[in-house]
């Protein structure tokens, strides 16, 4: 019987609800739209509001300036004619509506506070590429680290017609400006050189960009939000783009970023007042040292300060680590996971190895065999392959590069690799790494120059989900012969 009862109830409260309460949403169209503007008593500021019934707003003033809102506030600086678009969202989808607004009178004051007050001083303010600081050019898959990939040393595209190139910013009758004065050239980037003329002849001496005659321009500029629209102008390096994202304005510092459609990154460049600008620092003659000046035993007589890249936890090197198999206290013990460009090293500030004939460098290296190499997936842009097997990922490299030339210290580097490590699991294997034949002579042009040691353990381009380490011991360099190796392991390995 109970049952019986709850079963007429529950046929009760179906048939109670009426085929209308649960049928779908009415599509909204441009005549459900109910909305307007009205003037605040302040010239060219209006109050844009909705009145449709079930909806949220997003407005695009017709300025380059857009807003989320039932109720929002335009302000227009210039005379001319807007249009204002109204985008209604319901549960009914969506639609666009528009309405030209025209004015006929300016209104400076818009004109005014930030970023404007930074960017023209007291009227009108130049800027340029801080070149000889560091960081000044860089780039990055994100505004939150656009130099995340990649940032300059101090002066590393000196000569490149991106260091004196000025941009003066002002108020005029047509707005904010901007003056683009080159001195001549403008340095441009390879994917996009052409768009300023023909490329013939005007490659960069050093690597894939280009330094392209360029007189420059003075435009007109809009400011909507974060974003900076310099209309035909470009700040500094040439890469397509117009409309720079505001990362930092202040009376001294202008930092900006662009997203490159070609490579799909970020580029960033640091400007400041001209009468700000880092000034070149004078050159100094770099000390040459013999390769044998690098040593590290790990018992307290180093002659290295080791430092990683990135800075950070997703990488370390400890070189106070336990030694897995002897016991030994003092150890290196590199530990990487997050980053995908984890190595450590040392800059011989200063100074530079001489790479004579028969320069080698030797190392004692231990691999755990619980090193787990699953990729977390995170490569450093699209031309990464992640190679497949284990063999593959533990690579061991060892790289000297030219410090002074910042982010394209890679270019100039000197470099032999190994991935034989595989077959040396859980035991101390020596490794030798013998430079005299690869770069015998005159085969590497700036090999006076390279004053940066790098050993990069498991690869590089691609992140893996768990930590892997490796132990080193007895880092030593050596000129010809080989020197006796210092509790030397059973397994030596030559890399030439």
């Amino acid at each position: 019987m109970k049952n019986f009862i709850y079963i007429i109830v529950l046929a009760f409260a179906f048939g109670a609800c009426s085929p209308d309460e649960y049928s779908m949403p009415k599509n909204i169209t441009a005549d459900d739209a109910q909305w307007t503007y009205e003037n605040t008593g302040v010239v060219n500021e209006f109050n844009l509001i909705n009145n449709t019934p079930g909806t949220s707003a997003v407005w695009d003033m017709g300025n380059g300036v857009s807003a989320n809102g039932n109720k929002v506030v335009a302000q227009y600086s210039l005379a001319g004619t807007y249009t204002i678009s109204l985008t209604l969202i319901s549960q009914g989808g969506t639609v666009t509506v528009q309405e030209d607004i025209t004015l006929t009178e300016d209104n400076p004051a818009f004109l005014s506070g930030y970023p404007y007050d930074q960017l023209i001083g007291d009227g009108s303010k130049t800027w340029a590429v801080d070149g000889y600081a560091t960081g000044a050019f860089g780039l990055g898959p994100t505004l939150a680290n656009p130099t995340e990939w990649h940032a300059d040393g101090p002066g590393a595209r000196k000569g490149k017609g991106l260091y004196d190139d000025r941009f003066t910013f002002s108020l005029t009758e047509a707005g904010l400006t901007v003056e683009q004065v080159t001195n001549g050239d403008v340095y441009a980037n390879g994917g996009w050189a052409a768009d300023l003329g023909d490329t013939e002849g005007n490659q960069e001496p050093d690597g894939g960009d280009f330094i392209m005659p360029y007189d420059g321009t003075t435009s007109t500029c809009v400011v909507a939000g974060t974003t900076l629209s310099t209309g035909t102008a470009f700040l500094g390096y040439y890469a397509g783009a117009m409309n720079y994202e505001l990362i930092t304005v202040t009376d001294d510092l202008l930092e900006v970023a662009f997203w490159d459609t070609n490579a799909n990154f970020f580029w960033y460049t640091k400007l400041v007042p001209v009468d700000k600008l880092t000034e070149e620092p004078e050159a100094k003659p770099l000390e040459i040292i013999s390769i044998t000046t690098l040593l590290d035993a790990f018992e307290g007589n180093s002659s290295l300060t080791w430092l990683t890249d990135p800075v950070g936890s997703s990488t370390m090197f400890n070189a106070e680590a336990k030694d897995p198999v002897n016991n030994k206290n003092t150890v290196g013990k590199f530990t990487r996971s997050s980053d995908v460009y984890g190595n450590f090293g040392t800059n011989l500030t200063g100074k530079a190895i001489d790479f004579v004939n028969g320069s080698k460098v030797m190392m004692k290296v231990y691999i755990p065999s619980s090193n787990d190499y699953t990729p977390s997936g995170v490569v450093a842009g699209d031309w990464i392959t992640i190679p497949d097997t284990d063999e593959e990922k533990m690579t061991l490299e060892l790289k000297f590069q030219n410090d002074a030339l910042g982010g394209n210290a890679w270019q100039t580097q000197m470099t032999l690799k190994t991935d034989v490590l595989k077959d040396y699991e859980d035991q101390w294997v020596t490794l030798i790494f013998d430079f005299s034949e690869k770069y015998a002579g005159s085969a590497h042009g700036d090999k006076d120059e390279l004053g940066k040691f790098i050993i990069q353990y498991g690869g590089e381009g691609w992140a893996y989900a768990n930590n892997i380490e490796a132990y080193f011991d007895d880092i030593q360099g050596m000129e010809n012969s080989v020197a006796t190796i210092k509790s030397a392991s059973n397994n030596v390995i030559v890399i030439k």
